[in-house]
């Protein structure tokens, strides 16, 4: 294979480096210490992004992992088997990898048993675990952005633009929930079911109307006849034109 010019070859490491720039921030947000990760330099704004509000830190955190678990999962999925291939000692690299997210995703499996509140959370805080991942991120992220360079150097520009594709695209169905014991194997079945854990992760954050950066917000279905009698309010009907509520 040929090197590309600079424009299409830096396309999928741009759209990587820009991954972990916003998985930073948003851990950055939740409070943990992300300055070092490639990209993150001078992110850190958190005495000013953390308001009064402390509901934030928990909001963030789950964002963060939510943005991280896909992350993850789509780069597993999609790059590591194409540079276990084409790279100087491309499988043992992309295994390590696989190992570093598997680690991740079992301190972002504790980090999201606080956020949802479950008793049987990690005996450590969301702190301590929020720097473990930073230390996880920070080595997965410089391995990652090596590896994008060497495979780069050997993909001609179509096979990159398809490969950039396929990462946008598996973003939109990949998992928004970490799995520590799923999906980080190389082979297919283990990459099939990762796809299947990201539909049912999909269920689930719509169930929990859950908001996950980068997915569309649904608007609330109007209120049927059931809903407005629960509510307590009249039909839509019985609403005059231009009245949010019917004259009393």
């Amino acid at each position: 294979m040929t090197g590309v010019e600079t424009t299409t070859s830096s396309s999928l490491a741009s759209l990587v480096h820009a991954a972990h720039r916003d998985i930073g921030g948003l851990f950055d947000l939740a409070g943990g210490d992300f300055a070092g990760i490639a990209g993150l330099d001078g992110v850190g704004r958190r005495g000013e992004a953390r308001a009064a509000d402390p509901r934030l830190t928990l909001h963030a955190s789950d964002a963060a992992v939510a943005a991280f678990s896909a992350h993850l999962s789509v780069m597993e999925d999609v790059v590591y088997p194409a540079a276990a291939v084409v790279v100087p000692d491309g499988r043992a690299r992309t295994a390590a990898l696989r190992g570093t997210a598997r680690e991740a995703a079992a301190v972002m499996r504790g980090l999201q048993q606080y956020v949802q509140g479950d008793r049987y959370h990690p005996r450590r805080g969301p702190s301590g675990l929020r720097d473990e991942l930073a230390e996880l991120a920070r080595a997965h992220s410089l391995v990652e952005d090596r590896l994008l360079r060497d495979l780069e150097a050997r993909l001609d520009a179509a096979r990159l633009r398809r490969l950039r594709e396929n990462v946008e695209r598996g973003m939109r169905r990949a998992p928004t929930r970490p799995h520590p014991h799923l999906g980080h194997g190389a082979s297919r079945r283990s990459r099939l079911a990762a796809r299947l854990a990201g539909r049912w992760d999909h269920v689930l954050d719509i169930v929990d109307a859950r908001v996950v950066a980068g997915r569309p917000v649904r608007a609330p279905a109007p209120a049927g006849l059931w809903g407005w009698y629960l509510l307590g309010r009249p039909t839509s009907d019985e609403i005059a034109p231009g009245q949010d509520h019917p004259v009393e």
